[in-house]
């Protein structure tokens, strides 16, 4: 029985770890209440992006989709990311923001912590920006 629970102990840091990874690569943070104190200081959207370790549609959303050159972009020149894992973070953001699909993505006014645009499942990285981009049409008076 200990070594089933070490094993399981042993698989689950991986998969945070793979989180953590990708976060650090894509310069994401991966505390919420961080990432919304520097989206308020550099006045830019909040971009809460929710995945989970087991999921293979957020590995692929990640891998294909928010790893691209232009949505890197996109997102450095526009927005603080925040990813967060559905499950291990739980209580860790806002309630309103349990997407009951992942990968989930909510573009939010850090001032009102309203969200401006919502999707849910894997995006290819055409759809994803045009999300993006209406998100910024959104954008209220005062946040770049």
């Amino acid at each position: 029985m200990k070594i089933i629970m070490i094993l399981l102990t042993l698989f689950t840091l991986g998969f945070s770890a793979q989180i953590d990874e990708f976060a650090s690569e894509v310069s994401y943070v991966r505390d919420y209440n961080k990432a919304l104190k520097i989206a308020k200081e550099q006045k830019k959207v909040l971009m809460l992006v929710l995945v989970g370790d087991y999921c293979p549609w957020c590995k692929k959303f990640e891998r294909k989709t928010l790893k691209s050159k232009e949505v890197r972009e996109a997102v450095a020149k526009n927005f603080i990311a925040v990813v967060i894992d559905k499950y291990k973070d739980k209580g860790k953001y806002p309630e309103k923001f349990y997407a009951p699909v992942i990968p989930a993505v909510y573009f939010i006014d850090p001032r009102t912590e309203k969200s401006l645009v919502e999707t849910v499942a894997y995006m290819k990285k055409e759809e994803f920006l045009e999300n993006a981009e209406d998100a910024i049409g959104l954008c209220p008076k005062g946040l770049k």
